[in-house]
């Protein structure tokens, strides 16, 4: 059921099936002219669970613009299928590259061999094929569609001035929508509550997550009272949720750098199966594969972070990369 949350906002709760996220919070600004901000997945649970709550709302359908956060599919999947004819869908354009490549088999091609030299099988990598959401459930790519916005665009909703400010870390272009008057802050994944974002390597960025902690520092400046994050039911006060963020990467850092140090050699893969997780599976070997992939994603990327300041090396060796400490002049 749509909750309203005050005059001009709502909350449609968007059931994430059989996805250890759980849910999406869409967020519906209503005025002269509304805005849908994430649309869940392009499946049929998120599909059914959208229109019913959309028309709870009320809400003129032909003047509704959509926006979104950053590019995963959970985010961006029902764009294309919501939207109509005079209307817009947002979205940051570092990550309009990332959109469009989701949508194209031969990208996912490229991603899973690079998995491959970070220490999934083949076999692993065949068996994820068809399995793993942010690929099965991307929007189909359209040319046109999509209305890329820079950090600092000033979107006019709801009689309120709503500020795009660039967050980068969870994907290259995540956005979050800063309402000042109101001190609201739409926060997409860059800041949740009970879990944390993944932050995973991506193409073309050197350090994702020194990007991620220099976004939260950002974010801990705004003047928000209210904060409306992507995922599950808890939201709380920006700073304190800041802070707990970056000390829960400064110990898996601490955790990476020792698993590195206590054995050279390991691959990222490696590495993520000894590393401490909050999922209920007895060992690394008991995790669900989409899971694994994500899990290798955020261990790159912390050990991208080290790389980057030279608390530790990679080397490509017999087809895969493995890691050692230190900046590698002795190995």
């Amino acid at each position: 059921m749509a909750e309203r949350l005050a005059r001009d906002l709502w909350r449609l709760d968007i059931p994430l099936a059989g996805n250890p996220l759980k849910n999406l919070n869409s967020y519906l600004l209503t005025g002269e002219r509304s805005l849908l901000i994430d649309t869940g997945f392009r499946q049929q649970p998120c599909r059914e669970a959208m229109e019913r709550q959309l028309a709870e709302t009320g809400v003129d359908r032909d003047r509704m613009d959509i926006f979104c956060t950053h590019l995963h599919s959970d985010h961006t999947g029902l764009a294309p299928e919501l939207i109509r004819p005079g209307c817009r869908v947002f979205i940051g354009e570092l990550d309009v590259p990332g959109l469009r490549n989701a949508a194209d088999p031969a990208g996912w091609e490229r991603r899973y061999r690079e998995y491959v030299l970070d220490g999934f099988s083949r076999e692993e990598m065949r068996e994820l094929w068809g399995e793993n959401p942010a690929q099965t459930a991307a929007p189909p790519w359209r040319e046109g569609l999509y209305t890329a916005l820079p950090d600092g665009a000033e979107l006019r909703y709801s009689g309120r001035i709503l500020q795009c400010v660039l967050t980068p870390g969870h994907t290259p272009g995540h956005l979050c929508l800063y309402d000042p008057e109101a001190r609201r802050l739409f926060c997409g994944d860059h800041v949740l509550f009970h879990i944390t974002p993944n932050i995973c390597r991506w193409q073309g960025v050197q350090d994702s997550l020194g990007d991620y902690l220099k976004s939260l520092d950002r974010t801990a400046e705004l003047d928000a009272a209210e904060l409306y994050p992507a995922h599950r039911a808890e939201t709380g006060d920006l700073r304190t949720r800041t802070a707990e963020l970056k000390a829960h990467h400064a110990r898996r850092l601490e955790d990476t750098l020792r698993i590195v140090g206590e054995t050279p050699g390991l691959t990222a893969y490696e590495i993520a199966g000894r590393m401490r997780w909050s999922i209920r599976c007895r060992s690394w070997e008991d995790f669900p594969l989409t899971q694994k992939f994500f899990a290798v994603g955020e261990a790159m990327a912390h050990l991208d972070y080290l790389e980057v300041r030279g608390r530790v090396c990679r080397r490509e060796i017999r087809g895969k990369r493995v890691y050692f400490a230190g900046a590698g002049d002795k190995i």
